[in-house]
């Protein structure tokens, strides 16, 4: 049974895949290959992999960076040749489908996934917040593109922050030019988020576990006020005020 489900929500995503690019006007693979080779694209997509993929010859999903890459070389296609482009779908909601079936699979076969098996509502939060983003930046949200470049950053996910980057530079974020330019994105990115913490954590009880979702990001990389902030909350007996948090020079 475990297996069945596995394979169903492979086999639907690669359909989808499939459908994307008949939508787009049935590129070649050698057309997707060498449109793939843009530098703002994160994979090289080689007809090779792009066969392997399409006609199921992989037992996995293809990883995010992949569906990036295959949709914005999509949208090239179809920009290229005439076709309309607003019902392929944005990388943003592509993304959203990825994890899906990506959660989908986890459950079939048991293992741990952030996005299908949470361990404690620390990280539900987690999820709801990066999942509030996504759709936020489907709507046009600035803010919500440049943040989740800032997260993804931070949690490792290159390719998607190399996306919602390029993303949040073509809509002119007032932060995005010098995101791009620092020699030490970790280190930008965690006082950002040390930044959407404070503003969280003075918004009040409300929005705490949100401040502790920023907070943790940015004390995972050595943020140190962010460190003892983190400690704060964890450590506060219930009902309790917290320290005020320490302003920002």
């Amino acid at each position: 049974m475990a297996d069945t489900h596995r394979a169903g929500a492979r086999s639907e995503f690669i359909a989808a895949l499939k459908e994307l690019r008949e939508a787009a006007g049935q590129p070649t693979y050698s057309q997707m290959h060498k449109l793939s080779r843009a530098e703002d694209v994160p994979k090289e997509l080689p007809a090779s992999t792009l066969n392997d993929i399409l006609n199921g010859k992989r037992e996995r999903l293809p990883d995010c960076q992949l569906v990036v890459s295959f949709v914005m070389v999509c949208h090239r296609h179809a920009e290229s040749t005439g076709l309309p482009t607003d019902g392929l779908g944005s990388v943003a909601q592509w993304l959203a489908h990825w994890r899906a079936a990506r959660n989908e699979r986890a459950q079939a076969i048991g293992s741990y996934d952030l996005y299908g098996t949470p361990a404690d509502e620390a990280e539900r939060r987690t999820t709801r917040t990066v999942a509030r983003l996504v759709r936020l930046a489907g709507d046009g949200d600035d803010e919500s593109v440049y943040r989740l470049a800032i997260i993804k950053v931070l949690t490792g996910e290159n390719a998607e922050a190399r996306y919602w980057l390029h993303v949040a530079r073509q809509r002119r974020h007032p932060g995005a030019e010098a995101f791009a330019a620092t020699s030490r994105p970790e280190e930008f990115a965690a006082g950002q988020c040390f930044a959407y913490g404070q503003t969280y954590e003075q918004a009040g009880a409300a929005k705490e576990e949100i401040a502790r979702f920023y907070y943790k990001l940015a004390a995972d990389h050595g943020h140190p006020q962010a460190i003892e902030r983190l400690r704060a909350l964890r450590t506060v007996p219930f009902g309790k005020l917290l320290p005020a948090p320490v302003p920002t020079t």
